[in-house]
């Protein structure tokens, strides 16, 4: 392997770690650091390689993933005060989340809670239609164990994603992990509410317990446990992003659960289908909690 290529690999790894860091500790003051330290850099070089990759510097991806949280936290979790969403969502004061809420989002928290993402025609939800002939069902509620992945991070989810699940299909192929039982399952880390689909931060995983190192742009993380609604869907790709926005909208709200602070996922039922993206078969679990 060429050394450019060889050190890119390495960088991505390195990074992973610390994107998981962040991800796992997002309601706690996170400094460059301490990052830099979880990702074996310099603090220099971590800022410079991080931005490299990332396509933005640390302190704008911090700030972006908490708004996201708190936008999600607004909407879903009513009986929360916002100065609970400040504290859950990672930010010092209430007055420096309000100006970057409404920087991001051009409305105030308050406006949001109240639904003026909806009513002033979010611009993110201008490509997510309410088709009615989509039918959600009824979700049976289920508690998960942890499920241990390897995964490939994914900025833009498309209406094909074959070659980044051809991509990690391979590489599980030659480390022996499709031998084993295995499951394929799509992370959500944005919630479609608010984030258009091609915006979106998306892992593609697949289900192992094996000692694997993580490789290039391949890291290791695990999908906690807790409760969950799983819905049926049969759909292709940008129709089930649309499905899980109305799986939100339209059974949450009428339920007596709220969202917990776990990224959605989908299990993909039919595999070969994902390779070839053809309509899949996914089980779409909703992370939820009775509302106290």
């Amino acid at each position: 392997m060429p050394k450019k290529l060889e050190t890119n690999k390495l960088h991505y790894e390195q990074i992973n770690l610390a994107l998981t860091y962040i991800y796992e500790n997002l309601a706690t003051t996170i400094t460059a650091k301490k990052l830099a330290m979880v990702s074996g850099y310099s603090v220099f070089h971590f800022h410079r390689i991080f931005k490299e990759l990332m396509g933005e510097n640390i302190n704008d991806y911090i700030k972006n993933t908490r708004l996201e949280r708190a936008a999600n936290l607004l909407i879903y979790n009513q009986h929360k005060t916002i100065q609970d969403v400040v504290i859950d969502s990672g930010f010092a004061t209430a007055t420096g989340f309000g100006v970057a809420f409404k920087k991001k989002f051009g409305i105030t928290p308050k406006q949001w809670r109240d639904s003026g993402y909806d009513k002033n025609n979010f611009q993110s939800l201008k490509n997510i239609k309410m088709h009615e002939e989509f039918d959600i069902g009824v979700p049976t509620i289920v508690n998960e164990e942890k499920v241990p992945m390897v995964y490939m991070r994914v900025y833009g989810y498309e209406n094909d994603m074959s070659e980044v699940w051809n991509y990690m299909n391979e590489w599980c192929d030659t480390r022996g992990i499709l031998q084993k039982e295995r499951r394929y399952i799509g992370l959500f880390l944005n919630h479609p509410s608010f984030t258009i689909h091609n915006k979106t931060r998306y892992l593609a995983c697949i289900q192992t317990d094996a000692n694997v190192f993580r490789s290039g742009k391949v890291g290791k993380c695990v999908i906690s446990e807790g409760k969950f609604a799983k819905f049926n869907f049969t759909c292709n790709h940008l129709e089930l992003y649309q499905l899980i926005h109305i799986a939100y909208i339209k059974w949450l709200f009428n339920s007596k659960y709220e969202v917990r602070n776990f990224p959605a996922y989908v299990e993909y039922k039919n595999p070969k289908n994902l390779l070839k993206n053809e309509i899949l078969e996914v089980d779409f679990y909703m992370p939820i909690q009775l509302i106290s």
